[in-house]
């Protein structure tokens, strides 16, 4: 399996505090992030289904 790299940026303190509450669940940021683009890749759903809609 290939994989991609994504890259992002955002503010430190955003990332920081990310860090701390996925810590205490046991994960890292990035382990975070891989799970959530796997959900939707296997669900086809979005939590942001709809909220841009206007409906």
């Amino acid at each position: 399996m290939s994989e991609k790299l994504i890259q992002l940026r955002v503010e430190d303190s955003v990332k920081d505090k990310a860090d701390e509450i996925f810590k205490a669940q046991g994960l890292t940021t990035q382990t975070a992030i891989k799970i959530f683009l796997t959900q939707v890749a296997n669900t086809s759903q979005s939590p942001f289904d709809n909220l841009f809609s206007g409906k």
